[in-house]
């Protein structure tokens, strides 16, 4: 192949069109994956040689150093790599066939460091694979991180318990330019600050706008807001550090709000929970293992369940709604506090459904829309949910239905691009959207394999589920009113909605549920 000057490189490629540009970025991702993959197993077969002795390197490390000139980060990203290729059933072949991405191979090998999880890591590789070809890199990092923590609880408890122990912060004038430091701290209270101070940036934002407005008239939207956004930011901060000062110096009292932090929790992950604090029982008098919500059969451990049904892993929620991975027991800790919004999602992972009877999505339907996405479902785009617009995947006038399975979370300018450009949006098999083109290809990253789409849903509508009965709703009412203090008050008023769930999807025994519920309020009382 003869050698081509850069010149010569960009003038082919401005010669390009649309299509074949696109189509070179996806060969020369798949070449560079194929490339990493053997860089990894090279490197790999020299460690076991140990032959970067052989110029007097000490490591592998110092050779990729010496050798490619690398930083100290990537030659330790390349062992880490290299390692993991080795030892995890499937990561080289995935990589080598470009399936997944180098990013998506480095949060692998990241997880296979920690020793505590390495051998429930080569069992679950196979699932955590899978979902590294279909889910985008920021969801699948979540994914790893809710395997991490469930393959090693007790370890996650204590890097949170440092976290906390640990934690700092200071401001500093350094020759008057501000400087601030800050680390470590309650995951909750961290996603909290974060929301704090995304509403001041965004009232910056209002301020600004209505500054335009009342300048430039009906045609502000041609200039440009008076402060940028990192100017905006910095301001933000001012706003909140004096705006406490004054409520502090006033003697006035922090008044209450609605929460700014939302928890979701899965009601699989939300029962063992409850079970392993002693809130709820975990075992019938037989022995036998149940579900703590509905008394229903179940494996005794997470990690055990997901082997059972290893489909649920890229479900099972126990973080914020804005994607922050929490340790199971600052759940229950926010959750018996009462001052977090917590939403326990379903075995479908939804937390209402509102069918077709109202065409926008307002009020519950637009908050759970919200809640089941971290950002805007655009390939792509890192817009956070909660500024996104909700909208349907199949548009109302084509029958489409404004619930949760149809809802789809889009930037204002994705949303309005959306329909411009005749685009669709389905879900796949597994849940996940994906849009679709006016000429029907669909908008996939490179490697990945073409989804399943579920049959074409029928306009008729579902039966609705059984109501559960008057006498067992009673029971169940006299169930959470017999509790003996606030907290088991609070923990089954949680599970008297996974109660009813399972009665009406799940066909949930009601005369044995009324005397299990019957008697545990007569030994209390």
């Amino acid at each position: 192949m003869s050698e081509v000057s850069i010149d010569e490189l960009v003038e082919e490629l401005m010669c390009c069109s649309d299509a074949d540009l696109d189509d070179r970025v996806r060969t020369l991702e798949l070449e560079r994956r194929r490339i990493d993959a053997e860089l990894a197993l090279a490197a790999g077969e020299i460690d076991r040689r140990r032959s970067y002795l052989d110029d007097g390197h000490r490591s592998l490390k110092a050779y990729l150093r010496a050798t490619c000139n690398h930083s100290d980060a990537d030659a330790a990203r390349i062992g880490r790599l290299s390692t993991a290729a080795a030892e995890v059933p499937g990561v080289a072949e995935a990589l080598h066939a470009g399936r997944i991405g180098t990013a998506q191979a480095n949060e692998l090998a990241v997880a296979h460091t920690n020793r505590r999880v390495r051998d429930r890591l080569r069992e679950f590789a196979p699932m955590l694979l899978e979902l590294a070809e279909r889910l985008s890199f920021r969801e699948f990092r979540t994914c790893v991180q809710r395997f991490v923590m469930l393959a090693d609880l007790d370890g996650a408890h204590h890097d949170l318990d440092v976290s906390i122990t640990n934690r700092h912060a200071r401001v500093v004038n350094l020759n008057g330019s501000l400087c601030l430091d800050a680390d470590g701290g309650d995951p909750l209270v961290n996603v909290e600050l974060e929301a704090i101070f995304r509403h001041f940036c965004e009232l910056e934002y209002d301020i600004d706008v209505a500054a335009r407005r009342a300048e430039h008239g009906d045609r502000a939207d041609e200039h440009p807001l008076p402060r940028t956004a990192a100017q905006r930011s910095y301001d933000a901060f001012v706003a909140i550090m004096r705006a406490a000062l004054a409520n502090h110096d006033a003697g006035r009292p922090a008044p209450a709000v609605e929460p700014l932090v939302t928890i979701l929790t899965d009601h699989r992950t939300w029962g063992h929970l409850l079970s392993e604090a002693g809130l709820a029982p975990d075992a019938t008098l037989a022995g036998e293992h149940v579900d703590p919500f509905t008394g229903l059969t179940s494996p005794s451990d997470l990690l055990a369940e997901l082997m059972a049904d290893p489909t649920t892993l890229d479900t099972r929620r126990c973080e914020t709604s804005t994607g922050q991975t929490l340790h199971p027991h600052t759940v229950l800790r926010a959750a018996l506090a009462g001052h977090i919004r917590r939403a326990v999602l379903g075995a479908d992972n939804l937390p209402i459904n509102l069918g077709r009877k109202v065409r926008v999505f307002t009020g519950p339907a637009r908050e759970a829309a919200i809640l089941l996405a971290t950002h805007c479902d655009h390939p792509g785009c890192g817009l956070p949910a909660d500024m996104c617009e909700i909208d349907h995947s199949t548009e109302w006038s084509a029958n489409g239905r404004t619930d949760q399975d149809n809802a789809g979370t889009r930037c204002g300018g994705h949303n309005r691009e959306k329909h411009r450009k005749r685009w669709r949006t389905r879900r796949d098999t597994d849940g996940r959207t994906h849009t679709i083109r006016a000429d029907g290809t669909i908008m996939l990253p490179v490697g990945a394999r073409p989804p399943t789409f579920p049959d074409e849903p029928s306009d008729e509508q579902p039966p609705p589920p059984a109501a559960t009965p008057s006498d067992v709703e009673r029971t169940i009412d006299d169930w959470v009113d017999d509790a003996p203090d606030d907290i088991e008050r609070r923990c089954r008023n949680l599970r008297r909605t996974a109660i009813r769930h399972a009665i009406t999807h799940d066909e949930l025994d009601t005369d044995t549920l009324q005397r299990q519920l019957t008697g545990v309020s007569r030994c209390v009382g």
